[in-house]
């Protein structure tokens, strides 16, 4: 299933979701616009999504099947949940969420194992719009070291390469199962500036009803 007016942004840590979706929310407001669209992410800020970031930063230290779970029960109550996606897109909103479940499949498919992610996300539906930040994982972990913040435990080149291999797999996959969902390729070497009028130019007009 589709979810019509749901709009998801993926790519490695470092390509620029974070900072797009920022700017989007400043154009719907600047607009006056801002209470016909919904910004999120994953994880989210619930109980669940609190223990998975303390996962992801190594201050707790979970099975990688655990975590994939994890994941799995945060996205089951950010949609289905009380004011969760479904809801704010049955109220007439767009929605607009950092991460979705190709990052499971990618990130957890690798960690915890392939047939594993795939059997927890299958059930969930898709969003209308997936915006995928592409940029070598070279590039994207200079990124990630000049924030000068810790890293995640998933932030190794290395890793960040297979994951970067294993999301072209992926949308390779929904390509052929689910032409109806709309896969955009943004290239995350541009100028912010760039991509964010590239995206605008796609999604400004949403919700439609």
């Amino acid at each position: 299933m589709i979810l019509k007016n749901f709009v998801v942004f993926e790519g490695l840590d470092g390509t620029g979701t974070t900072s797009q979706l920022r700017l989007l929310q400043e154009a719907f407001a600047s607009r006056g616009r801002q209470d016909a669209v919904l910004f999120t992410c994953e994880p989210t800020g619930g109980s669940i999504g609190k223990l998975i970031r303390e996962a992801l930063s190594g201050a707790a230290d979970f099975d990688a099947q655990t975590i994939a779970y994890l994941f799995g029960a945060d996205r089951c109550e950010h949609i289905y949940g009380k004011e969760g996606i479904l809801e704010q897109l049955q109220a007439g909103k767009a929605v607009f969420s950092d991460r979705y479940l190709f990052s499971s499949l990618a990130y957890q498919g690798l960690a915890a194992g392939k047939d594993l992610a795939r059997a927890i996300n299958a059930p969930f539906p898709l969003p209308e719009y997936l915006f995928f930040f592409d940029l070598p994982a070279k590039t994207a972990m200079e990124r990630i070291e000049k924030r000068n913040i810790p890293r995640e435990i998933y932030e190794k080149e290395a890793f960040q390469q297979k994951v970067a291999n294993e999301y072209q797999a992926i949308f390779r996959y929904y390509a052929e199962i689910a032409p109806d969902m709309r896969i955009i390729r943004i290239d995350a070497a541009q100028t912010i500036t760039e991509i964010h009028e590239k995206i605008w130019s796609i999604v400004c007009n949403l919700p439609i009803v």
